[in-house]
């Protein structure tokens, strides 16, 4: 009744990971709330770019899987009226993400970016919305070869690093990507072709593969701006509302693919390093 009053405390309880519900038990009341037990966090975390304080999950499941909470803590939610796509924190105030997320005219204040979230439309681990401030479309984009397409956006105030939030290291102007290497990307995208978006942060790994998106992709591929990632013979890969989102760790960002990684089909990134000097000219520009 209304003359009854509890007192709230907040823990972590693998008893109550469950639907949420209110439980009355010996004349005592819990809230148990909907959420995902923590993976072991790093005994070793040190407040830099690149580190996670809950270590990623890296069994190659084929199909990809859930992420481990707060594991990929760069990663970040960007929504608008009418379209989702992902991103990637390259410094407390600065997010990476795909040109073709962005539709013109740019209204920054459309666009909002969730940073430190795990699944969506939770009460728990729900993560904190960012507004745009200020938002930078490659001025050699081309949205029908899709050549370019990179973006920046400056939030409307800083993010706070903490176990759930922390910014990717850009790599170095040198930074190569040998046919082969083992690569991971994450997002809430869509799992499988015109499906449904994920609630909860999924990843996969995928392979680097060299120039063989010239002969799968019908789009002009330059491997001195491109990445091309995929599996040789299973379904795994990016999918509508993965865009933007990071290649890890960061040797590019989601661009575009067929039919979301088909049989054997790569999908194309945006090379990050050959873009180091247009990021980091927008990132000064802000801070001007």
């Amino acid at each position: 009744t209304h003359d009854e009053f509890f007192a709230y405390t907040e823990a972590y309880n693998q008893e109550c990971i469950s639907e949420t519900e209110l439980e009355r038990r010996n004349g005592q009341a819990r809230l148990c709330c909907e959420t995902t037990p923590l993976p072991i966090p790093s005994t070793d975390f040190p407040r830099e770019c690149g580190k996670q304080k809950h270590l990623p999950l890296l069994q190659r499941i084929v199909g990809g899987q859930d992420a481990a909470i707060y594991s990929w803590p760069w990663q970040v939610l960007l929504l608008s009226s009418d379209l989702q796509c992902g991103g990637v924190l390259i410094d407390q105030q600065h997010v990476l993400t795909a040109a073709h997320c962005i539709t013109y005219p740019i209204e920054p204040t459309d666009y909002v970016i969730t940073v430190g979230l795990h699944k969506r439309e939770s009460i728990v681990n729900k993560g904190e919305e960012i507004v745009a401030e200020n938002i930078w479309v490659h001025e050699l984009y081309n949205s029908s070869t899709l050549e370019n397409d990179i973006s920046v956006i400056r939030l409307s105030k800083p993010v706070q690093i903490s176990d759930a939030i922390n910014v990717i290291c850009l790599p170095g102007a040198h930074v190569g990507t040998a046919v082969n290497k083992t690569v991971w990307v994450s997002g809430w995208g869509k799992t499988y072709y015109n499906g449904y978006t994920s609630s909860v942060l999924r990843q996969t790994w995928l392979y680097t593969m060299g120039d063989m998106c010239n002969t799968y992709v019908t789009k002009v591929f330059d491997e001195d701006k491109q990445l091309c990632a995929g599996r040789y013979t299973t379904y795994s890969a990016t999918c509508q509302g993965d865009s933007g989102g990071p290649l890890m760790f960061l040797n590019g960002i989601v661009s575009y693919g067929q039919a979301c990684g088909s049989r054997g089909t790569p999908s194309v990134y945006v090379r990050v390093t050959y873009y180091l000097p247009w990021i980091q000219s927008k990132m000064s520009l802000a801070s001007a």
